[in-house]
């Protein structure tokens, strides 16, 4: 059994004893444009139904600098799996 949910940004080798970072990237996604207040993890809670899996926002968003303020009017891809 992992210690890390399915949808954690970490995965362990092999052996079970090393966590590395896991990078999915979306091949799909849909746009989306900023309104004040927006933060990758509530567009992850809004949109994939779990604000932990923000850094799935995060890795195919790298314009964004800042992902708990995210610039009004910036144009977001939403991974849509």
């Amino acid at each position: 059994m992992s210690v890390f949910k399915s949808t954690s940004r970490y995965v362990l080798d092999a052996s079970g004893t090393t966590a590395s970072r896991k990078r999915r990237y979306s091949v799909t996604y849909n746009t989306y444009v900023s309104r004040q207040g927006d933060t990758f993890d509530l567009l992850a809670a809004r949109f994939l139904n779990d604000p932990e899996r923000y850094w799935e926002i995060a890795d195919i968003n790298p314009q964004v600098q800042w992902p708990d303020s995210i610039p009004v009017g910036t144009t977001i891809r939403i991974p849509t799996s």
